[in-house]
């Protein structure tokens, strides 16, 4: 059902992007300064598309879980009515998206890129994820906020969705349950 593919590379140590800039400091620096550094201490993998001549976005991810811990009771009990009593647990794997990024050439300009890569990842986390995944979370700054939740992301528990509207926090929990895929 997937209508798009999308000819990602994953970062290789020998990598040299090509010129990118999304308009944010921290993402730019991420991909230039820290991608390979995370990918070699084993804490993210970072995946990129680039054209002859530009690098047109990344993303990087690694692995995460909601947990009864970290979560307020009403959230939590929101995630458990998920699952049968049998499946109950105190966490559940899900995939953390670390950085997204798309370059500015190539932001607004009607191609809906940021949401056709989302719509990627959630469609590769449900056919060919290697391990088990229910959840792809997401620690979304603040500006970033609508757009996620454009593409189906929801706060995790009023908390979250209370620091946002408040301006409490520079990010925001979200995630997206993978079992709204319909394949």
């Amino acid at each position: 059902m997937f209508p798009l593919s999308i000819p990602l590379k994953r970062l290789t140590q020998e990598h040299r992007f090509l010129p990118f800039d999304c308009g944010d400091d921290d993402l730019n620096s991420f991909l230039f300064d820290n991608a390979i550094q995370y990918q070699n201490e084993l804490l993210a993998v970072t995946y990129y598309l680039e054209t002859k001549d530009d690098t047109v976005l990344f993303f990087s991810l690694s692995n995460d879980k909601i947990t009864a811990i970290d979560s307020e009771k009403s959230f939590w009990r929101k995630i458990k009515n998920l699952f049968p009593y049998s499946k109950h647990r105190k966490d559940y794997p899900a995939v953390k998206i670390g950085r997204l990024g798309v370059n500015k050439k190539f932001q607004n300009n009607g191609s809906k890129l940021g949401t056709h890569i989302l719509d990627y990842i959630k469609y590769w986390m449900v056919t060919e994820n290697k391990t088990g995944c229910r959840f792809i979370t997401v620690d979304a700054y603040r500006n970033a906020v609508p757009f996620y939740s454009k593409n189906g992301f929801i706060f995790m528990g009023k908390d979250e969705e209370k620091n946002y509207n408040t301006g409490k926090s520079d990010t925001v929990a979200m995630y997206f349950d993978l079992m709204n895929i319909k394949l």
